[in-house]
């Protein structure tokens, strides 16, 4: 009877387990980022976009504005944006862009960002933490 009695309560437990939201990290799932996570994602971009300008090989871009963005934890962070980015160097370059940034900041450079800008070619950097 004790045997029944605790499967029943395991089963009850992961049935309310599973069907809880999971707000936070889902390891390998894709979140899609609102209200104040996709601020966040404006900011990763902004800071890389700053590391990026301040190297010698780097573009000079800025963010216009950030469409969508989603978040998946792989081997450290990957998102995906959907944004308008600004050639700082020519202010009326402005180009609708899919970026990628792939986080993994205990590597050398491992801050991977890849600009993805329809007619363009792909462009790949990588920046430290």
């Amino acid at each position: 009877m004790k045997s029944i009695f605790i499967i029943a309560i395991l089963g009850v437990v992961c049935v309310a387990i599973t069907a809880r939201p999971n707000e936070g990290l889902r390891l390998g799932g894709v979140t899609n980022l609102e209200g104040e996570k996709l601020k966040e994602a404006e900011e990763v971009l902004e800071n890389s976009l700053k590391k990026l300008a301040a190297g010698e090989k780097g573009p000079h871009y800025k963010l216009g504005k950030m469409y969508t963005a989603s978040r998946q934890t792989v081997s450290g962070l990957l998102y995906k944006m959907n944004a308008d980015i600004i050639d700082s160097e020519n202010e009326e370059n402005n180009k609708n862009c899919n970026v990628t940034i792939w986080s993994q900041p205990w590597l050398e450079n491992g801050i991977k960002v890849t600009f993805n800008c329809g007619k363009d070619d792909e462009l790949t950097f990588r920046h430290s933490a």
